[in-house]
């Protein structure tokens, strides 16, 4: 687990939306690590689960990058909203 600027984590979120990612999953905490932020990549689907704030699991097609993309946005602005760094896991292919 490392530390890594809130820039650098939108980065990523939105580079999972691609079919062509080339992690498998991420997961992002706060620094409490009370929140987090899971995002999972299968190569057809992407799954965004949120767990802190809001508890639930959504899972989006990556054909419809626009409507996938919006949604990690406004989940990661519900569960990190004043946050300038954030704890990062990953998973490679």
């Amino acid at each position: 687990m490392r530390l890594i600027p809130i820039k650098q984590a939108t980065t990523l979120l939105k580079r999972m939306c691609d079919d062509k990612s080339k992690y498998r999953e991420i997961k992002l905490f706060t620094a409490k690590k009370d929140r987090s932020i899971t995002v999972k990549n299968t190569g057809t689907e992407l799954t965004l689960i949120e767990d802190g704030y809001l508890h639930f699991s959504k899972n989006y097609s990556l054909k419809e990058i626009s409507t996938c993309r919006h949604a990690v946005q406004a989940a990661f602005k519900k569960e990190f909203p004043r946050s300038n760094r954030a704890y990062l896991t990953t998973v490679s292919k």
